[in-house]
């Protein structure tokens, strides 16, 4: 005779088929839009490739002449040349680890925010290394799937200058991950939301 147990709430909540299957589907379709195609970026370059990614997925990116993009609708056509990709701001936005590698060959790209980044883990920060060669800015800030392990991968980034860290619930000892990567970087200014004004 088959016995019955008694399932929690909490089980059926979290781990029912239903609840998978629609973190399946909305993890595949995340993977879609950030996932880099190779002929893509030999088409149009790295820069234009990194740039569409970044406001296919509702972030925003300024260009080394200095303007400033929001709108993938804007983007000049494939035949017009673009500048190098200066600056990425992914915040509220919904890239993810699967799209990191879109930094490889982005020469001039200086400055990353990762704020508000509900896709943002630690897979992330590690594929951050994909601009190790560039980047000497990156603030981290209010990124729930960010632990102290994501954070220490930031010491990849040897040319990096400022790194701003604040609001990360789910870093044990922040404190702790600073000072491993002042040791790391110990050219690298390492602020909090004192720095940040508004």
């Amino acid at each position: 005779m088959l016995k019955l147990c008694k399932v929690s709430p909490y089980t059926r909540k979290y781990y029912s088929p239903q609840i998978r299957q629609t973190r399946s589907f909305w993890e595949y379709v995340n993977m879609m839009f950030n996932k880099p195609d190779p002929a893509r970026i030999l088409l149009v370059g790295p820069d234009r490739a990194c740039a569409e990614w970044v406001l296919r997925n509702g972030g925003k990116v300024v260009w080394t002449d200095g303007k400033r993009l929001e709108d993938y609708n804007n983007l000049p056509a494939e035949d017009v040349p673009v500048p190098k990709l200066k600056e990425i701001d992914g915040s509220d936005s919904s890239i993810s680890h699967y799209g990191f590698a879109h930094l490889a060959g982005c020469t001039k790209l200086e400055k990353i925010i990762l704020h508000n980044g509900n896709y943002i883990d630690d897979r992330a920060l590690k594929g951050l290394s994909y601009g190790k060669d560039t980047l000497t800015y990156v603030q981290v800030t209010k990124c729930v799937d960010v632990h102290d392990s994501g954070i220490k991968e930031l010491q990849a980034l040897r040319k990096l200058q400022t790194l701003i860290l604040y609001d990360l619930i789910n870093v044990e000892n922040l404190e702790a991950c600073k000072q491993y990567l002042k040791s790391q970087l110990p050219n690298c200014d390492i602020q909090g939301m004192e720095s940040i004004i508004e």
